[in-house]
């Protein structure tokens, strides 16, 4: 049994992300999250309003604890494409981690709770996405590509990501061709 020191909503989130990374996230319920951490069905309501609420934190630290071990700074000394290589695999890494693919399981999710968990999905898709410009910007070869209104790096980033996510969906671990294809497209 947790003390009254203990952080009950770290514990709760602790648990329903273990549930999620053994069985899949469309397991994690309150009820088994409760039992797993040997606490009543209330307690964890007093922390989040809903499964849809605990579903999100469940993904918003998804997204974080997948880029948290990469070192941003070394980017620098590479090009973009090797760059963009070195996000793919990491993320492909994280998802073979699961049991499901997250992916594919946000998609079956309930509407109330696939709203909740997409807005933090897609809060933290801009993030990656601005990280993927940055990279853009460390390469001097793809920072003075002649963007403008129609093909801008932001726009460039998304699509990018977008078609990183379908990979990823796909379950395929080998970019490779993407990233020709990514190269041709940037060529001038």
């Amino acid at each position: 049994m947790y003390t009254n020191t203990t952080n009950y909503r770290e514990k709760i989130l602790s648990s329903a992300k273990d549930i999620a990374f053994k069985e899949g996230i469309t397991k994690v319920d309150i009820r088994s999250v409760a039992k797993n951490c040997g606490i009543a069905s209330g307690t964890v309501y007093n922390y989040f309003a809903s499964k849809g609420d605990l579903l999100a934190a469940i993904i918003e630290e998804f997204w974080e604890d997948a880029f948290k071990n990469i070192d941003w700074k070394s980017f620098a000394h590479n090009d973009f494409y090797t760059n963009l290589e070195r996000v793919y695999n990491v993320l492909n890494e994280y998802l073979n981690k699961f049991k499901e693919n997250w992916l594919e399981e946000l998609s079956i999710l309930k509407t109330h709770e696939k709203k909740l968990g997409k807005e933090k999905q897609n809060a933290y898709f801009k993030v990656i996405i601005n990280r993927i410009v940055t990279m853009m910007d460390m390469d001097d070869t793809i920072r003075n590509y002649p963007w403008s209104d129609e093909i801008s790096k932001e726009i460039m980033a998304e699509f990018i990501f977008d078609n990183m996510l379908i990979r990823l969906r796909k379950g395929e671990s080998d970019i490779n061709f993407f990233i020709v294809i990514i190269k041709k497209i940037l060529l001038y």
